[in-house]
């Protein structure tokens, strides 16, 4: 694992890099802020951590971070310093920190901090074994979702993930099956908004040859083509009601029946729930057994939505973008910081799929190997909004003026702190929810 050190104090500086080595990481050590972002103009390879002081002689530790390339901020940062405060603290984690240390350092405490963000490296290998990623992002809610999953380990039979679609929660079910039972246990995934109800049956449980008019053959399943993985049901909130009732007994009773067949096939199998409902007002109205969602809501994982995460969006946008790059070795793209900054602007409604699909358009249409924020657009936008009352001469109405006031603000705010919410939100003295939530109503993103 490679650390990058930023520290101007040359004996601190001596002693973490001595003792990063010790440690067995690799360590290269820049003596100020300004030495660090030489090296990463330069094209030095982003570091798989970068541990950095706070007050440096010439940039401040944030400043320094909002200025990094966008493959160097997506890296998990662990700052120190001497004067540390709380409030310091929750802006630099607001920021997308990793972790924050006061001096004098415990060096053990720094050491096993690196050592647990080192297995979230793409590709890196900890005492040996392969550890399976889990690609959702480096937000701290993300990294919560990420510990709970590695502590359910394998003590688990069915689990409940929801979120909004294309939050992630496929990602998800597949790292939690990965941690579970490994590669190359089978993972069998139906969405079961995707497949009409004639077919929602004959797909889940398998049928026998001659079972109904075109059963040709004997079709295994998908319960049985999971058995000894996972079965991850996507949408189980539009899974018709009699169907429901079915599940709920194989779920009691791990065995199906296929079509035409009166033999209780066991199965041995892991399920996965996913809904992008609220199952309890389903279960309200009618739509849901209360049963079976008191069954699959054992334990349950909720996958936030990127705009409650923005610190995921350069991190998701890197991966997309290196992952093209790989693709496509002689049309090699990269975002410029225009760009970054284009894409904390977006709400992005349509989440993890909606920046993967505006990455892959952006690479496909870019001239160089830069991308600008033109190409990032959002197309779906339309500025509708009708003339204010003051621009046709009118008397505006109080509410309208203080609502546009009130906007212009917070969007000069936004402006000056780079669009990074928990930034703003701490420099407007509100909670980053506040935020969100005013920036929704005024329709500012």
């Amino acid at each position: 694992m490679n650390v990058h050190l930023i520290e101007d104090d040359a004996l601190m500086g001596e002693a973490l890099c001595e003792r990063l080595q010790l440690e067995g990481f690799g360590c290269r050590w820049s003596r100020g802020g300004a030495a660090a972002l030489a090296a990463a103009g330069d094209g030095v390879p982003a570091p798989d951590a970068v541990v950095s002081d706070i007050r440096l002689p010439d940039v401040e530790g944030p400043e320094l971070l909002a200025q990094m390339p966008l493959a160097w901020r997506a890296r998990p940062w662990v700052f120190i310093t001497g004067y540390g405060t709380t409030a310091q603290r929750d802006a630099l984690l607001a920021r997308g920190a990793a972790d924050f240390f006061t001096k004098p350092l415990d060096m053990d405490r720094l050491v096993a901090r690196l050592r647990a963000v080192e297995p979230s490296v793409p590709g890196r290998e900890a005492d040996g074994r392969s550890m399976p990623s889990c690609p959702i992002g480096v937000s701290g809610e993300i990294r919560r979702l990420h510990a709970l999953v590695q502590r359910l380990g394998s003590h688990w039979d069915s689990v409940l993930v929801t979120g909004e679609s294309g939050s992630g929660k496929e990602v998800l079910a597949r790292c939690l099956h990965g941690e579970t039972l490994g590669p190359d246990a089978p993972f069998v995934a139906v969405n079961a908004a995707s497949l009409p109800e004639s077919l929602i049956e004959a797909e889940l449980f398998g049928y026998e040859k001659g079972a109904f008019t075109g059963a040709v053959r004997t079709h295994r399943g998908k319960f049985e083509q999971a058995h000894g993985g996972t079965l991850f049901l996507d949408e189980i909130g539009d899974m018709p009601l009699a169907l429901q009732a079915r599940l709920l007994r194989v779920l009691q009773d791990r065995k199906v029946t296929r079509l035409g067949s009166e033999l209780a096939q066991p199965v041995q199998v892991r399920l996965i729930f996913a809904t992008h409902k609220r199952l309890n007002e389903e279960v309200r109205a009618g739509r849901f057994r209360e049963d079976l969602y008191y069954r699959i809501n054992v334990v349950h994982l909720r996958v936030p939505p990127l705009r409650e995460r923005p610190e995921d969006v350069p991190w998701l946008a890197q991966r997309f973008v290196e992952a093209w790059n790989a693709a496509h070795p002689h049309a090699r793209r990269s975002l410029s910081t225009e760009a970054e900054a284009a894409l904390l602007r977006r709400r992005w409604p349509g989440n993890v799929r909606e920046l993967r699909n505006a990455i892959e358009r952006a690479c496909l249409l870019a001239e160089g190997e830069h991308i600008e924020p033109a190409l990032l657009r959002d197309e779906s936008a339309v500025d509708d909004a009708p003339a204010s009352a003051a621009e046709a001469g009118e008397t505006p109405r109080l509410e309208d003026f203080l609502r546009s006031q009130e906007r212009e603000f917070i969007r000069q705010a936004l402006q000056r702190h780079d669009w990074q919410i928990g930034v703003t939100a701490d420099a407007l003295g509100i909670s980053r929810k506040s935020l969100w939530d005013r920036m929704k109503r005024l329709a500012i993103g």
